[in-house]
């Protein structure tokens, strides 16, 4: 049971070029959530698990996050690795610290103990099935007490079903843009890049998405023995219970 979309293993691929340079709203929020889900976290329980590690943007914050932890990141896409790969190469000591698996959670040797979990981006490419196995996964794996850092769909303000422009940015002569469009099943970002009015280049990732929220996370969690706390709508943390 792969624990990371695989279907269309490069899914995020064609995002790769874009993701970094349009990223900053989102991570402008995301990151101090993220900091304050691994707040505590001791590197001494073992590496962090990173799954979904995308660019590599969560890989380097959580680095930053929990000082001397080794992280394990995760991702499918090989665009995305590439740009991870980059990341790692323009970061002195991070190098070090990061081992990257190409696939799935199936394809990564798990220690017996995390210090702490990342997925981002990830839930809601999953069946039940897979999350009761993620879930599973990280009750057995996680230090006591140790954090996994869960996002999921934010019910109370889902995609919309007319294009939304999310980001944009002047890079040299052009304009980058990322515009989001809802759907009964995910979503579609779409990319553009613009020579003042003209549309000289474009790029539509389908992304397939559950919708589950919270509440489901919670009593999904529930079952294998972790406790959700929210942060955010549509940011929790899951730890095992004593």
């Amino acid at each position: 049971m792969s624990l990371l979309p695989d279907t269309d293993p490069d899914l995020y691929g064609g995002a790769a070029e874009f993701y970094d340079l349009l990223a900053g709203p989102a991570w402008a929020r995301l990151g101090p959530l993220l900091r304050r889900a691994l707040d505590g976290v001791d590197s001494a329980n073992g590496p962090l698990l990173d799954l979904g590690a995308g660019t590599g943007l969560s890989t380097e914050a959580a680095a930053d996050a929990v000082a001397g932890a080794r992280v394990l990141a995760v991702e499918p896409s090989a665009g995305m690795r590439i740009a991870l790969a980059t990341r790692l190469a323009c970061r002195p000591g991070l190098a070090e610290r990061v081992t990257v698996t190409a696939g799935t959670l199936d394809d990564v040797r798990l220690p017996h103990r995390l210090c702490a979990a990342v997925a981002l981006g990830v839930v809601g490419h999953l069946d039940p099935g897979e999350r009761a196995a993620l879930w599973r996964t990280l009750a057995e794996r996680l230090a006591p007490g140790a954090p996994a850092v869960i996002d999921v769909l934010d019910r109370t303000a889902p995609p919309t079903r007319a294009a939304l422009r999310l980001a944009t940015r002047r890079v040299g002569d052009l304009d980058y843009e990322s515009w989001s469009q809802g759907a009964d099943d995910g979503w579609t970002l779409t990319y553009r890049v613009r020579d003042g009015g003209t549309v000289v280049r474009e790029h539509a990732v389908p992304l397939p998405w559950s919708g589950i929220g919270i509440d489901a996370l919670a009593e999904e969690a529930a079952v294998a023995g972790l406790v959700c706390t929210p942060l955010a709508p549509d940011f929790a943390v899951l730890r095992s219970t004593p």
